[in-house]
């Protein structure tokens, strides 16, 4: 379940079939982002709805970076900007992370990365709800359901379709934990 440090101001959205181009755009993005992190950087891996085939999603890349050091981030604020993305910094989504996301001129996001020092538990936690959500097809169409009514419920309301999400969310994050329990005894903390 999310929850903000802030509460955001509407920005539009949008809420599109899957759409294979997302990998590549992943590709793209994580490219521009590995020499800013530097050897700062263990993994970059592509999360979120855009990373689940045949999920809808609005058309943003989630971006998880798994860092050694979370605190020298800050310290490279700079080269994010002059590399077009914007640095939101850790209170902003409030989950323990660095916020950095890449807008059009627009103001259309175009991605969300989410920084996080190596050994954080929302990592493992993101990692099984892609995975549990790639292999469980009735509960990728209950999300995706899920999505879809909020949507036409809260067009112009993002902050109301986020919300929204979330006892689904709780409900599949759960259901996931069971199957990775009974699979190999895997498990993430609890929230």
């Amino acid at each position: 379940m999310r929850t903000y440090g802030k509460m955001r101001k509407h920005r539009p959205y949008e809420l599109k079939e899957y759409d294979p181009e997302w990998k590549e755009k992943f590709l793209e993005y994580a490219g521009r982002l590995k020499p800013i992190l530097g050897d700062n950087l263990l993994e970059i891996e592509h999360m979120g709805s855009t990373a689940i085939e045949g999920m809808v999603a609005k058309p943003q890349i989630d971006i998880l970076a798994i860092v050694k050091d979370l605190d020298k981030i800050k310290d490279i604020y700079d080269r994010f900007i002059s590399e077009g993305f914007t640095p939101r910094g850790r209170e902003y989504v409030g989950i323990g992370d660095e916020y950095v996301t890449l807008d059009a001129p627009n103001g259309k996001r175009l991605a969300s990365i989410h920084i996080f020092q190596k050994g954080h538990p929302r990592i493992a936690e993101d990692r099984l709800f892609r995975k549990y959500l790639s292999t469980h097809e009735s509960d990728k169409q209950l999300y995706i359901k899920t999505k879809k009514e909020l949507y036409a419920k809260h067009r112009d309301n993002y902050e109301g379709y986020d919300t929204g999400k979330n006892n689904v969310i709780k409900a599949i994050k759960l259901r996931a934990q069971q199957w990775a329990d009974e699979i190999d005894g895997s498990s993430i903390p609890s929230p």
